[in-house]
């Protein structure tokens, strides 16, 4: 995936979220809800990361500074 198919996706995401999904009745829940989502799909990327290969994981962490760029593009 590349990373302005990742930072679509993630808008998307959130997107759905604060359109179709049940409302939280305040700003406070509707940013908690969407921080949630962040840090799910920051630690789902941190599973696939292979630590012990340096090489692999700057590599990865370029790619989410892709992604930001991206969804700032957007």
């Amino acid at each position: 995936m590349t990373a302005k198919e990742k930072a679509k996706q993630l808008y998307d995401k959130m997107e759905f979220e604060t359109k179709y999904n049940s409302q939280p009745s305040t700003v406070q829940g509707m940013c908690k809800k969407l921080a949630l989502i962040c840090v799910d799909e920051i630690l789902e990327f941190a599973y696939d990361i292979e630590w012990e290969k340096k090489e692999e994981a700057i590599s990865k962490l370029k790619f989410l500074k892709e992604v930001k760029q991206e969804i700032n593009k957007l």
